[in-house]
């Protein structure tokens, strides 16, 4: 077990440039979520300190806009390899902060890096078009050419359970793009954002082009989303959170791109290898200690292999080793916090008293959550639109691949989604019936490479982040037209 984090630090938000305290000298404690000791400090960010970065905006994303793409490049590449060389400091802060296991934080924070270098070497290919007007009558003499131009300012607001990948995700396609960013980080864990916005300043990107504000999200959320002087706004978080987001942006004609809630299916047919479902339907609960938006959530078995799965399932479950998220022999750490904890608590007993049947775990210690497994059917609201963000483990009978088909798609998200069966036929039906971002065919839920299409359908979401897709979605088309040209 490593020792508790001993150094006292007060952090602070970058507002034009500047690292500075809020405006009347608030603070939001950040303490491990292990035993709750205190390792820093961070502003609590007012009105008055987003507008001041409001205002500051347009002139970073005038100054970012005309450097050559190239030299963008070239920063966030910079920042990727600093990212790499600072791996161990960065990961030790998130696990702390955040409660995931140090081999998750790890490997989010080597994600981080990889995004980064992704959207530099992205940028590089975001070319226009050259258009003889021709194909329509009357203007052949006429010629088009397309460029992708930048949003302007935009806000990225970046969830808890993944504060640096998705920190990438925003950061990284914005200002590859050539936007300017404010970013307004989790309250609960926003060290390794702050950590991630030096890294980046000091390769290069100007002070007003990229700024963090710290803070809750009622507070400097609501303005930040709530300017009429923004051009987009990126949110990751709860569908409930998205709909206010998406609200008080569209009053101003803002753009909007949500990655919202999910409550992901995870099927096993007759013919399906269950020593592999086992192990992925227990990566992708454990992952992030099931907060995750992608986990494996809802499980539906085959009547004919549901008492086989679900034994070696409660075998594997029980067996997890519970405790300090830095021990390497962690399989599972705290939640986020205790009232999050307590909510998972919660929702695990309505489970029972609406007649589920507890076969492992359910039981709370502060923020910790025993890794618990549930027997449910369709009269639960776990097994529709109710997401549990801990590590729970819910599985119920289904008669055959159609029923599980249904009930994937009574939800009202569609994230993703994952079958496990041998049957090709089979498998490429079911990708293309269910309603969900993703369907993995034998591989888990939590599952997001680089290059994918992310988000969902229905409640889920709206828009896509990944390499191939984000820069499109954060850059405009501008179409300037050479008239008469092409005259002989």
């Amino acid at each position: 077990m490593t020792a508790p984090m001993e150094l006292l630090v007060k952090h602070r938000m970058s507002i034009g440039g500047r690292a500075r305290d809020s405006a009347d000298g608030a603070i939001i404690e950040i303490r491990d979520k292990f035993d709750g000791h205190l390792i820093g400090t961070v502003p609590a960010g007012t009105v008055e300190d987003a507008q001041e970065a409001l205002d500051a905006a347009p002139g970073g994303a005038e100054i970012w806009a005309a450097t050559p793409a190239f030299r963008r490049a070239a920063i966030l590449r910079a920042a990727a390899a600093q990212i790499r060389a600072d791996r161990e400091e960065l990961s030790r802060t998130l696990s702390a902060e955040n409660g995931k296991t140090i081999a998750h934080a790890r490997m989010e924070i080597d994600t981080t890096a990889r995004i980064f270098d992704g959207f530099a070497e992205e940028s590089l290919r975001l070319f226009g078009q050259t258009i003889p007007l021709d194909i329509q009558d009357g203007l052949e003499s006429d010629l088009m050419l397309t460029v992708r131009e930048p949003l302007g300012v935009m806000v990225g607001i970046v969830p808890f359970n993944f504060p640096a990948e998705l920190y990438a995700h925003k950061v990284g396609a914005a200002l590859a793009a050539g936007n300017a960013m404010i970013v307004k980080p989790p309250e609960d864990d926003p060290i390794v954002t702050i950590m991630l916005t030096e890294i980046l300043h000091r390769a290069g990107v100007p002070g007003a082009a990229l700024q963090l504000v710290t803070g809750y999200g009622h507070i400097v959320g609501e303005h930040l989303c709530g300017s009429p002087d923004i051009a987009a706004v990126t949110f990751t978080g709860s569908t409930a959170v998205g709909a206010v987001i998406a609200a008080n942006a569209g009053r101003n004609i803002v753009r909007v791109f949500l990655e919202l809630s999910g409550n992901d299916a995870f099927i096993v047919c007759e013919d399906a290898d269950l020593d592999a479902a086992v192990e992925h339907a227990i990566a992708g609960r454990t992952y992030a200690n099931g907060q995750v938006c992608v986990a494996t959530k809802r499980i539906m078995v085959v009547r004919s292999r549901y008492q086989e799965f679900v034994e070696r399932l409660r075998d594997r479950v029980g067996a997890l080793r519970i405790g300090d998220q830095r021990c390497e022999a962690t399989d599972v750490g705290p939640l986020i916090s205790v009232e999050a904890a307590r909510t998972v608590e919660t929702q695990i007993h309505a489970a029972v008293e609406q007649g589920a049947r507890l076969l492992v775990g359910g039981t709370r210690r502060g923020a910790f959550v025993d890794p618990t497994l549930l027997e449910i059917d369709t009269s639960i609201g776990i097994a529709t639109d109710e997401e549990i963000f801990g590590p729970v483990f819910s599985v119920l009978a289904v008669d055959d691949l159609d029923e599980a088909i249904d009930i994937a798609n009574a939800s009202q998200f569609g994230l993703n989604a994952a079958v496990f069966t041998n049957d090709i036929t089979q498998a490429i039906r079911a990708g293309r019936r269910i309603k969900a971002g993703i369907v993995s065919v034998n591989g888990g839920n939590t599952y997001r490479p680089d290059v994918a299409a992310f988000g969902g359908y229905k409640k889920s979401g709206i828009g896509r982040e990944g390499l191939g897709y984000t820069l499109d979605e954060f850059t405009q088309v501008k179409s300037i037209v050479l008239r008469g040209v092409l005259t002989d």
